[in-house]
């Protein structure tokens, strides 16, 4: 079992700025997203360790954990919508900064995508293991940064990931080559 996300220095210093003025109830809301969110990756990754069942099951059930993620629309001073959290909250962070802090293997993953429906079961799984991978590395990435332009960056980096993931689980439901 994984320990829990901790939230980069450098981020939770910018959320109880007066800036900001989070509360330590909203960045347990936050921690509790980013694990989430690591719970999701590490079902991959378990997944790929036994194989047990085939890529679609596992597709099938992390979907509404994405959709859950994704879909956050905050609530009141505890937490903040996915919206607010890509808007509002990278104004004190540059944008060539937040980019150069995500990891090369990532960027590629995020710039390729999945390429075409019509995948083989071996393709599909080749595709969700290189996801699994690269968000393994974001994730420690994350909780490394050492600045608010990284720990920004690889955070939104999170969520396309996840946005990736979520666009790869739909289109293999339209994909009748693999086994369900």
């Amino acid at each position: 079992m994984r320990p829990p996300i901790t939230l980069p220095p450098a981020l939770e210093e910018y959320l109880r700025s007066p800036a900001m003025e989070r509360t330590e109830a909203f960045l347990v809301s936050l921690r509790s997203r980013l694990s989430y969110i690591a719970e999701v990756a590490d079902a991959v990754t378990q997944w790929a360790d036994d194989r047990g069942s085939p890529v679609f099951l596992l597709l099938d059930e992390i979907e509404v954990d994405v959709l859950a993620i994704l879909g956050n629309q905050g609530s009141s001073n505890q937490e903040d919508s996915t919206y607010i959290m890509h808007t509002s909250w990278i104004a004190d962070a540059s944008t060539a900064g937040m980019y150069e802090s995500l990891p090369k293997r990532v960027v590629a993953l995020m710039s390729h995508g999945f390429g075409k429906i019509l995948l083989a079961e071996s393709d599909a799984e080749k595709w969700l293991l290189s996801w699994g991978s690269a968000m393994q590395e974001l994730l420690v990435a994350f909780t490394g940064a050492t600045n608010l332009d990284h720990a920004m960056g690889r955070m939104i980096g999170l969520d396309i990931m996840l946005t990736n993931l979520l666009s790869f689980i739909a289109a293999m439901r339209l994909n009748p080559m693999l086994d369900r």
